[in-house]
């Protein structure tokens, strides 16, 4: 802390203060035309960014949603005259009418009326199930459960409409559609013995330990070859164990428990040889392995009866007659293999071991097979094309040319099927894209038509010292007014958008307007360039003309020319035709990618584009980091300005106060 003045009694800091004043406005102008670049390059950048969502929005053709995808112009929206048809439709979809006569796939069903209380007992493709429950719906999710865990296709329900009030009947419905769909209730069945599947094994050697082979100085037998192993520790002594072994053909694995005794397993399930390991003249347990085996079951076709066969919980449909190649089919149909010598059959598991499943039940003729469900049989027209599709099986789903086709019961006479383009969705996108578009130009017709308030510039450190951070905020907000008043750029690219949007097509004679797309008039306005939007004259011209207004925004530009055909006039001439026909999306693409989003542009190079090299290298960054330059010289030669002017004010302080002391001692002397 500086104390002056007190021999002059001058105001040391406000004279400094004083003679330095001009040069502190010299560093103050100098920071504020450096503010002015960073507000300018900070303008500009919101412009780009802006710009850049915009074309991210609708024109990234990877978006589901783009309205450069033809795709997106194709929505056609179909109507059934019958419940029993239900139509939907993807962007592939063409527009016609159909015609469908026939009735769809229905399940096998059974209504069951006696014995359906709690407690009473159904058999189902010969597994008994005790119906529990407090109520019929708990009744049926029980029954549902257990009809899962058995592997039995069948749904129940209870219904009072099948029954009657109070007294609901058990209704029983095959899951597969069609007539191959039956299902058995009720009568007699016998399950067929099964003989359980082995699980593998693998060879096991044990009655060897680590200490024993210590003992022996590593020394062992095997298969009647003497071998020293490396003890030099327990790893490295079963690690050459293991090699021995498997260069004698016996690839494994060697385990030691606490107590040092080792298992050896083998690597395979399956037999092996002994290798006949000793230590010490002692031999080692050999216990063999083994392959697994499948569960199976044997019968024989006299056994099948009357054809009411379960095989794990699925109906076997066997016709009275039938070849051994299709009883064969049949059977592996329910998830097992099967084999067939003369009269005898026998079912294998899929799965090896104890845990496959074959199970077999037959049943007696005094059950009753429900096959009563129907195989789908559907006729579809086209009107449009007279061409006839003709669906039959189990499913009642069909999609022909993008239209998916839903059945559900009979189809009384002839359902009519009529399609009509559905442009809601695409007339929102337009309409949405017009106004984003409009927020764009009204943008940067603001930033270029707003002219600078020269009343206004930059804060200095002091003068924010004396202001609210309220009046801080307002004043820069005038600053920021104008700073892209005219500019060359922006006003270029904004005649060049605008340009793009009054795009004519000769071949339709279609442009913006004639689809209720309006050009709002302010001709010098915010909004010169802008659109209004009539969505009932857009939804009309989508419906009539969809193919038209598609080639009006997303027609695609003609193929550049060779540098020789530049040469050729007539070739010329008839590319600027045709660049001229180029949709008005892909001709904004263009000005906006070029513009906006390569590191090539104009702006790019005087801005700096964001994620490329040119964001810290550009002509408004290297201007900024000039200035910032020089004003730090100019703080610094500042700082040696003002100690130079309190350093000579010093010795003044000194010289006058030494002065002092002479005047005292003078005094003193002579009034002595």
């Amino acid at each position: 802390m500086r104390i002056t003045g007190l021999a002059t009694g001058l105001d040391m800091d406000e004279i400094v203060s004083s003679t330095m004043k001009a040069y502190r406005i010299k560093i103050d102008q100098k920071t504020q035309k450096k503010d002015i670049v960073e507000i300018k390059q900070q303008l500009y950048r919101d412009v780009m960014s802006d710009a850049s969502k915009f074309y991210d929005k609708y024109f990234d053709i990877t978006k589901s949603d783009s309205l450069l995808k033809p795709s997106n112009y194709k929505a056609v929206k179909f109507t059934s005259s019958t419940d029993s048809v239900k139509v939907t439709s993807s962007n592939e979809a063409k527009l016609s009418n159909y015609t469908i006569t026939g009735n769809a796939a229905t399940a096998a069903k059974a209504v069951i009326k006696d014995g359906v209380e709690e407690g009473g007992k159904v058999v189902i493709n010969g597994e008994e199930f005790t119906l529990s429950g407090s109520t019929s719906r708990k009744m049926e999710e029980n029954l549902n459960k257990q009809l899962k865990d058995k592997g039995i296709n069948v749904t129940a329900t209870f219904s009072e409409v099948a029954g009657s009030v109070g007294k609901p009947a058990l209704v029983l419905e095959a899951n597969e559609k069609g007539s191959s769909g039956k299902f058995y209730v009720g009568g007699g069945w016998k399950s067929l013995n099964k003989e359980l599947g082995q699980d593998p094994l693998a060879a096991t050697i044990t009655g060897i330990s680590l200490e024993n082979i210590k003992k022996n100085g590593g020394k062992i037998s095997i298969g009647g070859s003497d071998i020293t192993l490396d003890t030099t520790n327990d790893d490295l002594l079963i690690g050459s164990f293991v090699e021995e072994l498997k260069k004698r053909g016996f690839e494994a694995t060697i385990e030691k428990d606490v107590n040092g005794n080792l298992k050896i397993t083998s690597s395979s399930t399956k037999s092996e040889n002994d290798p006949q390991i000793k230590v010490d003249n002692i031999s080692a347990t050999f216990t063999n392995g083994r392959e697994g085996t499948p569960s199976k079951v044997a019968f024989t076709k006299n056994d099948l009866g009357s054809g009411n066969i379960v095989v794990n919980g699925k109906n076997v449909n066997i016709p009275e007659k039938v070849t051994d190649e299709e009883l064969k089919k049949l059977l592996e149909e329910s998830g097992v293999n099967a084999e067939i010598n003369g009269d005898n059959i026998i079912l294998t598991s899929k799965t090896i071991g104890s845990t496959g499943v074959v199970d077999v039940k037959i049943g007696d003729d005094k059950g009753k097979t429900y096959n009563n469900g129907k195989d789908s049989t559907i006729v579809i027209k086209d009107e449009n094309t007279g061409e006839e599709y003709e669906h039959k099986g189990t499913s009642n789903t069909v999609t022909l040319d993008g239209v998916t086709f839903t059945f559900s019961g009979e189809i009384d006479g002839e359902a009519k099927i009529t399609g009509k383009n559905d442009v809601t969705e695409l007339k929102d996108n337009i309409v949405k894209f017009i106004n984003d578009y409009n927020t764009l130009i009204e943008k940067l017709n603001t930033v270029t038509s707003t002219r600078p308030n020269r009343n206004y510039s930059p804060l200095t450190a002091d003068q924010k010292k004396e202001m609210s951070e309220n009046e801080i905020k307002l004043w820069n907000e005038k600053v920021q007014q104008g700073q892209l008043y005219k500019d060359s750029n922006l006003t270029r690219i904004a005649d060049s958008l605008k340009q793009s949007m009054r795009t004519l097509m000769n071949d339709s004679g279609l442009n913006l307007e004639k689809i209720g797309i309006v050009p709002v008039k302010d001709y010098s306005g915010t909004k010169n360039g802008t659109f209004s939007i009539d969505e009932d004259k857009l939804t009309k011209a989508l419906e009539d003309n969809v193919e038209e207004v598609m080639n009006l925004f997303t027609k695609s530009a003609p193929k550049a020319l060779s540098e020789d055909e530049k040469n050729d006039p007539a070739k010329v001439k008839k590319y600027n035709e045709e660049k001229n026909q180029t949709g008005i999306l892909n001709k904004l693409k263009d000005i906006l990618y070029s513009e906006f989003k390569s590191s090539s542009s104009p702006l790019a190079k005087k801005v700096g584009l964001q994620g490329t090299a040119t964001f810290s290298n550009n002509e408004l960054t290297k201007s900024i980091s000039d200035y910032e330059k020089k004003i730090k010289d100019m703080e610094r030669d500042f700082t040696k300005r003002e100690q130079a002017l309190y350093s000579k004010y010093a010795t003044l302080e000194k010289m006058m106060s030494n002065l002092a002391s002479q005047q005292l001692s003078l005094q003193s002397m002579f009034g002595a």
